[in-house]
């Protein structure tokens, strides 16, 4: 059993389109001390949001940290990812269709290389924690945006947490 989570979030152009922000915490499974973290975004898809995102989640984007290209991100995200492979189970909150699409073009940045790198199995949060339970609330973490990736993740992962605990005691 790897001692920790890593459980990440993705914001894209629209539900299908390319992705453009990042957010992931790894949390020792046991303790619920948080580990790492990672987010960013990049500047280049951003500008072709939909008109959804521009309006619901644009707005809790602006601090964060940016680079200029999604390959950059991409780059980014995945030497983050493979630095905790080894400990950590992987996790997405309802992964289908953003988080795949977006697992789907990291592999394609290097098709040979990752074949057999990328996070197998995926586990999806909304199989143990119902997708409508509030996840902010649940998780009982406080000043978490909603849309902003990172904030996202970060419930995500602390609801998980909760309920597995709740499951066993």
């Amino acid at each position: 059993m790897k001692p920790n989570i890593l459980v990440f979030d993705v914001e894209s152009i629209s539900l299908h389109g390319k992705a453009f922000a990042v957010g992931a915490i790894v949390v020792n499974a046991k303790t619920g001390e948080e580990v790492d973290s990672f987010m960013l975004k990049s500047l280049e898809s951003e500008k072709h949001a939909s008109e959804w995102v521009k309006t619901n989640v644009l707005p809790w984007l602006k601090d964060m940290q940016w680079t200029p290209t999604d390959k950059d991100l991409r780059d980014r995200f995945w030497k983050f990812y493979i630095e905790h492979k080894e400990t950590s189970h992987v996790w997405a909150d309802v992964a289908y269709p953003v988080e795949t699409n977006f697992l789907e073009q990291l592999f394609q940045d290097s098709p040979v290389e990752r074949e057999f790198m990328m996070p197998y199995p995926l586990h999806d949060v909304s199989s143990i924690v119902d997708e409508s339970i509030d996840r902010v609330k649940y998780s009982e973490v406080m000043g978490c945006a909603k849309h902003n990736p990172f904030d996202d993740a970060k419930a995500s992962a602390y609801s998980l947490l909760k309920f597995i605990k709740i499951k066993k005691s």
